[in-house]
């Protein structure tokens, strides 16, 4: 298959010609030139496109045997994936171009490649890879410096969190204060040192670790996810304090149980009286006794008298 074919008979364009007519012009020029050795007896031409500058995009069904052999070619940022069976062809002014040729030619521009991949599932353009050091830096350099900037800085990247949250480290040559950072954060933990510190990248913004979570940017789930990082935060564990256990020997009993002879019990009798000990009555009828005795003694002795 040749790549470009200059017919001299035909320059009709699109606009100076009915479809009709530039579908059997496209054919004569197709069988006059782009077939080199075996011709098909059986050629069809379908227009599906075409640009500002007369050139018309077709393809063709033909009754030859290709091979099922996939090919890819670059145009710009486009990579367009094809077969010989059904690759895409460009009319213009009497020649038949591939896409390559057509390309590299300047018969269509980049402007014409996106328009293509518009409707022709063929072209596809892959995303420039993200260099997420580059943003990491740039945002540094816009929002975190306040008075001396570096003119350079390096981004070491720590990890990423499930929130999509970048955390990296920085070396940007300018001298840092030789200090502890320490905060309570929830239930966790932060100390590093000023020089070793962990920054956050997220959403084109940067964040210190405390400054992330007291603005509400990352929350405990996250800081769980940053224990296994090593930057510095950590749980807190709390130690509470017991009451002394007590003496081995103690012995712990009911209230009935602790009751003595001469200490009332919590239990009440039948009549709801509260019963006392064996001493205590005890006494009580001694004392009635003597005051008994000491009455007939009193009378016996005023009698003799």
């Amino acid at each position: 298959m040749c790549c470009a074919v200059t017919v001299t008979a035909f320059a009709a364009t699109p606009d100076e010609a009915p479809a009709k007519d530039m579908q059997a012009i496209i054919k004569q020029a197709m069988l006059d030139n782009y077939y080199t050795d075996t011709k098909p007896t059986e050629l069809e031409i379908r227009i599906v496109g075409g640009n500002e500058n007369g050139s018309v995009y077709f393809e063709h069904t033909d009754d030859l045997n290709y091979p099922s052999v996939a090919y890819e070619t670059q145009l710009g940022n486009y990579t367009y994936s094809y077969t010989a069976a059904d690759e895409l062809l460009v009319y213009n002014n009497g020649k038949i171009y591939t896409m390559k040729n057509a390309y590299e030619s300047g018969i269509i521009n980049d402007e014409d490649v996106a328009d293509i991949d518009e409707w022709n599932d063929s072209f596809y353009q892959e995303a420039p890879a993200y260099d997420i050091k580059a943003a990491i830096e740039k945002a540094m350099l816009e929002t975190y410096y306040l008075d001396v900037k570096p003119s350079h800085i390096e981004i070491y990247i720590v990890g990423s969190t499930s929130d999509d949250g970048v955390y990296f480290k920085y070396n940007d040559g300018l001298p840092r204060a030789d200090v502890m950072i320490e905060a309570i954060l929830g239930k966790f933990g932060y100390r590093t040192a000023e020089s070793e510190k962990t920054l956050l990248y997220k959403d084109g913004k940067i964040y210190s670790i405390p400054s992330a979570y007291n603005s509400g940017v990352i929350d405990d789930d996250i800081l769980t996810e940053l224990v296994d990082f090593n930057i510095g935060v950590m749980r807190r564990y709390y130690t509470v304090e017991l009451p002394p256990a007590p003496p081995a020997d103690a012995k712990s009993s009911s209230t009935s149980d602790t009751a003595t002879k001469d200490t009332p019990s919590n239990s009440q009798n039948n009549s709801g009286a509260v019963q006392t000990g064996q001493n205590s009555v005890a006494v009580i009828l001694l004392v009635a006794m003597l005051a008994g005795c000491a009455v007939i003694f009193a009378k016996r002795r005023n009698h003799f008298e």
